[in-house]
């Protein structure tokens, strides 16, 4: 019978009925915690080197020290990837929370952080997302960099959880967000990039967006092949009057959008460039 998740918390592996963790824990009150997102390649987490150098600057971010090694971490996520029962590639978050403590805010008390490891078989893309997935630009803005940063990988999701129910809500796949400034940032879970005749461009980090390693991997591909991606502020001008719209994560890779729905509509069949970036970023990183 193959196991839907594999589970580690703090060295042991526990059955997903058993995985627990306490509700003193800061990460449970306060959604102070940091995580991470990999997909294996031939069984080997792709691009580990630069995940973890991101999650060592969120829990450098946030104060957190980690009592453990790169080697400690990445022997963790080993150890799910091979308990797993699943044919294929596997999808591997990894959480660090701040520990069990006080219900106070400053976390002085919490003294063991915890370290929770979840493997689970990849989602296969779809049709959908060959075709194109539908898009909404949100009345909820992106967090600001001088409030809760966005290139802080956390657990404080709400920001992207209200943008997402929003974009359920009109008919979307996923939501795209402003700034405070009304500049492009990103999309729940994913960067975006747009197309204008020939050139691609997408939102600098200093909109306030995460550096997802997707984004940087697509951005050194495409300089390999002379392909050029500026990094820049972006209108909601620049959105409608794109020639192509694709987006870009971890487990996603590079998909195409074919419409905007609300504001800011918009509407057109996945193009040449957006295809060959799909393509390449598809024959450099060997994923699914």
């Amino acid at each position: 019978m193959t196991q839907e998740y594999v589970i580690r918390i703090n060295g042991e592996q526990v059955d997903p009925e058993d995985a627990k963790i306490s509700i003193l824990d800061h990460g449970f009150l306060f959604g102070d915690s940091i995580y991470e997102v990999v997909q294996t390649v031939d069984g080997k987490p792709f691009a580990w080197d630069e995940h973890f150098r991101r999650l060592q600057n969120s829990a450098k971010r946030l104060s957190m020290e980690l009592p453990w090694t790169e080697e400690d971490i990445k022997e963790e996520v080993d150890f799910a990837v091979a308990a797993k029962t699943w044919d294929g590639e596997s999808y591997v978050r990894l959480i660090i929370t701040r520990g069990v403590g006080k219900i106070a805010l400053l976390p002085d008390s919490c003294e063991n952080p915890a370290l929770i490891i979840i493997a689970k078989a990849i989602p296969l893309p779809g049709p959908k997302s060959d075709a194109g997935l539908t898009i909404c630009l949100t009345k909820i803005r992106r967090n600001s960099r001088l409030a809760m940063d966005p290139g802080i990988k956390s657990g404080n999701y709400l920001n992207n959880v209200l943008a997402a129910i929003e974009a359920r809500n009109a008919g979307a796949d996923d939501a795209l967000m402003l700034n405070e400034t009304g500049h492009l940032t990103e999309c729940s879970t994913s960067n975006i990039f747009i197309v204008k005749d020939g050139i691609v461009k997408t939102p600098s980090l200093a909109s306030g967006i995460l550096d997802g390693i997707t984004r940087q991997n697509i951005i050194k591909f495409a300089a390999e092949e002379n392909i050029r991606i500026d990094e820049t502020e972006l209108t909601v001008d620049d959105l409608t009057s794109a020639d192509e719209i694709f987006m870009s994560g971890t487990i996603k890779g590079v998909v195409p959008v074919r419409e905007i729905v609300g504001e800011a509509s918009w509407r057109r069949p996945p193009g040449p460039v957006t295809e060959r970036l799909h393509n390449l970023y598809k024959s450099k990183s060997g994923t699914v």
